[in-house]
């Protein structure tokens, strides 16, 4: 139920890729998301996951990688052993129109059926510019409304709705079924709504939780852009989430 995108720890993998994979499990996480390999290759990473106890359901993999070469990247996930590949943002001159939106959906439908294909699960990740108005709409509305729902997902990071000025809440609820993932970090209730670890600002998780329950959620994945010690704040979004998913049952 709960996971790391490893995104969060970047500057650590940068560094010892296998070591802090071994870190983690000791901390007490169980699963990952990838946000790229390092210099590691794949087969290494399977390898440390397996003896560490660790296992991978998702990763983030760059949009014109997958769109110009999907294969590759889905052999490394099946390596992996991940479920779902999820695309973490898009070029903003490719999102720039309505029409681009558009179409942009139209390539995430068939980058869903590949994946689908092979046994995966496509998804998109959102930050905060999606939310923005867009010709009377949005670009997150744009793309859940013209990608089909049994092939893309939506992974909805609490965080970056809330600062885009929408309601994560509502959105849980408006597409439900379409959400087996969610990010989640915190936001401070300070001048720059900085992020922080779960349990630790101003983001209504207890809520999240029980309608995540209802709605088919099936991962809550730990994430921070701005981590201010790394491997201390990701401890304490473990256990914070631990404790908000005992209550909320």
């Amino acid at each position: 139920m709960i996971a790391l995108q490893l995104y969060t720890v970047r500057e650590r993998t940068a560094q010892d890729f296998i070591g802090t994979l071994r870190q983690l499990a000791d901390m007490g996480y169980r699963t990952l998301e990838f946000a790229g390999y390092g210099d590691t290759p794949v087969t290494e990473l399977r390898s440390a996951m397996e003896e560490f106890g660790l296992r991978a359901i998702s990763a983030h993999v760059p949009f014109i990688q997958l769109e110009n070469s999907p294969q590759q990247m889905i052999e490394d996930l099946h390596t992996l052993g991940c479920k779902h590949a999820v695309v973490p943002g898009i070029p903003e001159e490719r999102r720039s129109t309505v029409e681009q939106v558009r179409g942009l959906a139209d390539t995430f439908n068939g980058l869903g059926q590949t994946c689908h294909d092979e046994g995966l699960h496509f998804g998109y990740h959102n930050h905060a510019h999606e939310f923005e108005p867009l010709d009377g709409s949005t670009m997150f509305e744009l793309i859940a409304e013209n990608t089909d729902p049994a092939l893309v997902n939506l992974e909805l990071d609490l965080f970056w709705a809330q600062y885009g000025g929408t309601d994560p809440i509502g959105l849980m609820r408006k597409y439900a079924g379409r959400m087996p993932l969610l990010h989640c970090k915190d936001m401070l209730d300070d001048t720059e709504h900085s992020d922080a670890p779960v349990g630790a600002g101003i983001l209504p998780y207890q809520d999240y939780l029980r309608l995540g329950s209802e709605i088919g959620v099936e991962w809550y994945i730990v994430e921070q852009d701005h981590p201010r010690n790394a491997m201390e704040d990701v401890r304490t979004s473990l256990r914070n989430l631990e404790g908000l998913t005992q209550a909320a049952k």
